[in-house]
């Protein structure tokens, strides 16, 4: 068994096991100041010998590959990065591979954390465009991959797009070639949704990269597995493109063709997809979402202008879009479309949030719920817009809409501000409840609950119970700073001035006076803490 603090080859020390599955383990290591990543194959996994010897050709052949291939996309392998050795305790010998540690996520739990809100035309081509240089590289070294899903793909903090796990990688050599035309079936990968039927009948050929790159993006644009889809019965095509209302034309016709049924059917290189990329209009509207763009561009610009008298109210920019969508979805199929354009239009605003254009946020979450008003989530975020522009009647007006569908961090961003009225009573019964809907993985939106049952707790003299709940809060996450701020006044308050000194450190320490909450929690602190 290898363990933390092992050294592995003279030079490779074990930090802490990050991952397994497949054919083995995963591990952080050290090699001289620097993090990499290293897998390790365990002959112990397989009791028949075929199948044992068939795992160590394709690591090795991983190895091999990666060795030999140097782009930014693609991990890292040191010619030496590929050794066996033994270790204590066992008696078998172990296959292992060291490479570039690779930062970011890959896009499967990237797109997950985003709430599965779809990529957008122009990110989507960013990323094909490097995904097909990937590819370009990997063909024109006569290797394909076999394995592309999301998943597989990383996003680098600096937006670089990485592949990554090469262990089904094959090499076109003649031999395999006569095998293929000889009908002979070869090693069979299979990941669902995202394998051609060729590959899957043992036959796969370079052009099976694509058909999985297609499938990839058809979950980027839509937020859907590829298996969620159903497939017209006489060609065997995905039926995805209703889902897609809002993404450029020209991109979904190269999905599509990506994902051909028959090799042959598909772009015959990367080449052809980088040109056909290259050929797309920069400028010219693709859908509703470019319309809806510019005119947000013209709202963003209003509002920055000197004088009232100048700036055009967005009420009316809102009214005048509106007005022009009615004209719009006079057409069934948009109607029946409306709740993936709901979702587009629910992200844009969030994209527009996120860089601090409020108006123009609003804009698209009030568009959003006109779209689809079964969900509760675009009147959420409209909240969070209002509480941002001050506009707290609103913002409660908001939460109440999203807390009748039982939307569970509705509940808790109501009870914040029933706190602020000092409501502390229906405060701490609105946040039972949030705290009874939110799922046990999403852990920001829990510590968040706690700290503010704490909150009203704390206020309504209820302090053993704050203290615990905050606690918890501090369990989750022990570098925010309202919890500890929050638990120290808990402490203060009790008498335990000596006891809340650690607690009101580490509320100094974490505190951003950009919060308004935290603003006020450190001008608490005693003066001999600030």
């Amino acid at each position: 068994m290898i363990s933390s603090g092992v050294l592995l080859n003279g030079r490779y020390r074990v930090i802490r096991p990050i991952g397994g599955g497949g054919f083995g383990k995963i591990f952080e290591v050290d090699d001289g100041g620097i993090t990499k990543v290293l897998k390790v194959l365990s002959k112990e996994r397989f009791h028949n010998s075929v199948i044992q010897n068939k795992a160590i050709a394709l690591f090795r052949r991983e190895a091999e590959v990666l060795s030999r291939l140097v782009h930014p996309g693609i991990p890292r392998v040191d010619p030496d990065g590929y050794f066996t050795c033994s270790v204590q305790n066992s008696y078998h010998q172990l296959h292992c591979l060291v490479m570039e540690k690779i930062l970011g996520s890959n896009l499967q739990d990237w797109l997950q954390a985003r709430s599965f809100q779809p990529i957008t035309t122009e990110l989507a081509i960013s990323w094909l465009t490097q995904l097909a240089e990937i590819l370009q590289l990997l063909h024109q070294r006569q290797y394909f991959h076999r394995d592309i899903k999301p998943s597989n793909i990383m996003l680098k903090p600096d937006g670089q797009l990485v592949l990554i796990d090469f262990g089904a990688v094959r090499e076109v050599t003649t031999s395999y070639l006569q095998k293929q035309q000889g009908d002979e079936t070869g090693t069979v990968i299979i990941s669902a949704g995202y394998t051609p039927s060729e590959q899957a009948e043992g036959h796969a050929v370079p052009q099976s990269d694509f058909f999985a790159l297609g499938r990839s993006f058809v979950y980027l644009l839509t937020g859907k597995s590829p298996l969620d889809f159903p497939k017209n019965p006489e060609t065997g095509e995905l039926v995805w493109r209703e889902q897609a209302t809002l993404v450029s034309l020209h991109l979904v016709n190269l999905i599509d063709r990506l994902m051909a049924p028959f090799p042959g059917q598909r772009p015959q290189n990367s080449q052809e997809i980088l040109q056909y990329l290259a050929q797309i209009p920069k400028n010219s509207p693709t859908g509703l979402r470019e319309f809806l763009q510019r005119i947000s561009n013209i709202s963003s610009l209003t509002s920055r202008r000197r004088t009232p008298r100048e700036r055009l109210p967005h009420s009316r920019i809102f009214k005048f879009v509106l007005a022009a969508l009615v004209l719009l979805l006079s057409t069934p199929f948009l109607w029946k479309s409306s709740p993936a354009i709901a979702n587009n239009l629910n992200y844009t605003g969030w994209e527009n949030y996120e860089k601090g254009r409020l108006y123009s946020a609003e804009f698209y979450y009030r568009l959003a719920w006109i779209f689809d008003s079964k969900m509760p989530q675009y009147q959420y975020n409209l909240g969070l817009v209002y509480e941002d522009q001050k506009k707290i009647d609103q913002a409660r007006a908001a939460y109440e809409i999203a807390v009748q569908k039982d939307f569970g961090k509705a509940y808790n961003n109501l009870a914040r501000l029933d706190i602020l009225d000092k409501k502390y009573t229906q405060a701490v019964s609105l946040l039972q409840k949030s705290l009874s809907l939110v799922e046990d993985d999403d852990k920001e939106t829990k510590y968040t609950i706690l700290k503010n049952l704490g909150w009203a707790q704390m206020e309504l003299g209820r302090y053993q119970e704050a203290q615990t709940n905050l606690q918890q809060a501090i369990n989750l996450f022990n570098n925010k700073a309202s919890a500890f701020c929050l638990k120290a006044q808990v402490l203060q308050r009790q008498g335990n001035q000596q006891a809340s000194v650690p607690d009101w450190k580490n509320c100094m320490k974490y505190a951003n006076p950009q919060s308004p909450d935290e603003r006020v929690f450190i001008s608490l602190a005693p003066l001999n803490l600030k």
